[in-house]
């Protein structure tokens, strides 16, 4: 256990000769001078010898909280709440911002609630009151605020990943409902909802693998079926090469790699998986004949510890505490100012090394409880002390 008494440290001149006077570095902030409020900060007992011609100054275990911090009714330790970036208290006690509706949030910022949009949401006029009022889609807001589209023209997604929106659409493309590229497109070739036979009519020649798509905005087309491609450049054999092979994964000529497999990815597609140092976990059925999945580091991933599918259990994780996976066993992780000072996962990390004076930057870090010393931001609070208790210092 640790106790912070009373300190003698040098006057602040510069920072040269804070260095060359050997002053503790473990004080936040510059020295105040006696009509200044707490400082808090982490000091060693015991005199420091100061250069000659310095001013000393006295400092004392405080119970006064620092600028920004004070004791709510519902606090747990003294001065453990942040005015200034507690959403629950923000710019004083039991001040919370508002809840979020989904499209908006709130978080205290110096002291004030600010307003975030979610993805998708926007503030275009500015008030709080009504929140992220523009959805991304909005003609009057296409995208961006006061991007306003023509009259009778949509806002809409201009992609399938739904990653660009925008006023009508980019040329080449026609307004199906999506944005959609009709020179190329079996179900809207040429034209939205003209869908092309992939037959080909009653009298057409059919060829192994092949149908009758659009290319170049017109239906009748030869064109492979999915997972097939004609690498020989023959019509009468078809698509005769599967592209689900380690050869020919995904298109002709893809020849997988040493210790690589073609397999099946997250989209579906054939893939070459997996680089060295991973392991390729299945996750669903097979596709003409290889397995869907993804590669994954198995010494790190929380859900795949040690092998695939062996989850890390849950243990409460919060903001002060995680599961990790470390070298392949699940183990706890404290942060954001929390420790684990019993050694025991059923209770997590239970101790908030930030504002307990019993634990005050770590496990048994202690501040002079007998003066009522606060613990802020993992720190022993300190004051300049009165000049009846500091005694008489010799220069």
């Amino acid at each position: 256990m640790r106790s912070i008494g009373r300190v003698i440290v040098a006057a602040l001149l510069s920072a040269a000769l804070v260095a060359s006077c050997g002053v503790d570095t473990n004080v936040i902030g510059t020295l105040p001078d006696a009509s200044a409020p707490a400082a808090f900060g982490e000091v060693d007992s015991g005199a420091v010898t100061p250069e000659a011609g310095l001013g000393l100054i006295s400092y004392c275990p405080s119970s006064q909280c620092p600028p920004g911090w004070t004791t709510c009714p519902d606090s747990r330790f003294p001065c453990d709440t942040n005015i200034l970036a507690d959403s629950r208290n923000c710019g004083g006690c039991g001040m919370a911002c508002p809840p979020g509706t989904g499209a908006e949030s709130f978080f205290c910022n110096e002291g004030a609630c600010k307003l975030e949009c979610a993805f998708g949401a926007k503030d275009c006029d500015g008030l709080i009151d009504n929140g992220c009022e523009s959805d991304v889609r909005d003609p009057a807001n296409c995208g961006a605020c006061g991007v306003a589209c023509a009259v009778g023209e949509r806002c809409q997604w201009r992609d399938d990943l739904f990653k660009e929106v925008g006023c009508g659409c980019p040329p080449g493309q026609l307004d199906c409902g999506l944005c959609t590229d009709v020179r190329a497109n079996d179900a809207n070739c040429g034209a939205c909802d003209n869908a092309c036979d992939p037959t080909g009519g009653p009298d057409a020649p059919q060829y192994a693998n092949m149908y009758y798509g659009c290319l170049s905005s017109q239906c009748g087309k030869f064109k492979c079926e999915g997972g097939f491609a004609d690498c020989d450049g023959k019509l009468e054999n078809g698509c005769e090469t599967s592209t689900f092979t380690d050869d020919n994964c995904g298109y002709c000529g893809n020849k997988c790699g040493a210790g690589q497999k073609c397999v099946v990815d997250a989209m579906g597609q054939p893939s070459c998986m997996c680089d060295e140092g991973l392991t390729f976990c299945q996750t669903g059925d097979e596709k003409h004949g290889l397995p869907e999945g993804y590669c994954v580091d198995v010494s790190s991933s929380a859900s795949n510890c040690g092998a695939c599918g062996v989850s890390c259990p849950y243990l409460g994780v919060g903001y002060s505490q995680r599961v990790a996976c470390d070298f392949g066993k699940c183990v706890l992780r404290c942060q954001n100012g929390a420790a684990d000072c019993n050694g025991s996962q059923s209770d997590g990390c239970e101790i908030d090394t930030r504002s307990d004076p019993r634990n005050c930057g770590g496990c048994g870090i202690t501040c002079d409880l007998k003066m009522g010393q606060a613990c802020v931001a993992g720190k022993c609070v300190v004051e300049p002390c009165d000049q009846a208790d500091a005694g008489e210092v010799t220069r």
